[in-house]
């Protein structure tokens, strides 16, 4: 018998993020799928909540909106920065992804837009803000998560190992 899926069970499932004219912009196979840990905001929210209490086989299509996914897309968080902001000896290209802190020292990642001479145009929204967005979602698995997985909060990961799985957010 399949276990639902619940706070601080694995979930294992496909997914393809698609636009609202049916573009695909990212997708999850079963020979490559997506694991997370319920309850614990590693997929978008309207996706938790649609397989809550659901069993493997459980398909769904969800809508999600930029308030409930990736935020709103903000053109203040579009910027230049000179080459010298980056680290030395790094051969930058477009879409490479940096880790930054904001000026409140908030983590954000931004991405390089276009490099023009000793400028670079990097923006620090989301690949996914201000998208209306549809999830095709297939649960294939749900298992109890050990111990060690709900204390580091991810599933594969426990605080003494130092590998993991991508996050969806």
């Amino acid at each position: 018998m399949s276990l639902p899926v619940e706070t601080d069970r694995v979930v294992k499932l496909t997914y393809r993020i698609l636009t609202e004219d049916g573009r695909v912009l990212e997708e999850k196979t079963p020979e490559n799928p997506y694991e997370y840990l319920q309850g614990h905001n590693q997929i978008v929210g309207p996706v938790e909540r649609a397989v809550e209490g659901k069993t493997a086989g459980f398909r769904c299509e969800v809508n999600v909106t930029p308030r409930d996914g990736y935020g709103d897309y903000k053109p203040d968080l579009v910027t230049e920065l000179p080459v010298s902001h980056f680290p030395a000896g790094v051969e930058l290209k477009v879409g490479m992804k940096f880790g930054t802190r904001t000026a409140e020292g908030q983590a954000m990642t931004i991405r390089i837009l276009e490099i023009e001479g000793d400028v670079v145009t990097v923006d620090g929204n989301h690949p996914l803000a201000g998208l209306e967005l549809i999830f095709e979602v297939r649960v294939l698995d749900v298992r109890e998560a050990s111990e060690g997985e709900i204390e580091a909060g991810r599933p594969g990961v426990s605080l003494s190992s130092s590998s993991g799985s991508g996050s969806l957010h």
